[in-house]
């Protein structure tokens, strides 16, 4: 699903949502197809990206696909948070 890439100052390699992972929902809709509401699996995105650009811009992500750059802990834990 990854549709946009996101390109970060100082960064090698673009940020995006794994194709290979579908049950992340990318934001190449984002925010026109929602109706000005938000669900949970747009939030759960909103989050993994926001947490990639830190953990990328600080260089401890490995490379920019999301959510394999983010560690286990933080996606558990958002999912734990959002996915309620």
């Amino acid at each position: 699903m990854g549709c946009d890439k996101y390109y970060l100052q100082d960064i090698d390699y673009p940020m995006m949502f794994s194709e290979m992972n579908e049950d992340i929902g990318c934001l190449c809709t984002f925010p026109h197809n929602d109706g000005q509401t938000l669900d949970p699996e747009r939030v759960r995105s909103l989050a993994y990206l926001g947490a990639a650009v830190v953990l990328n811009s600080r260089g401890d992500a490995p490379h920019g696909y999301i959510p394999s750059c983010l560690p286990d802990w933080m996606k558990k834990e958002i999912d734990r948070i959002v996915l309620k």
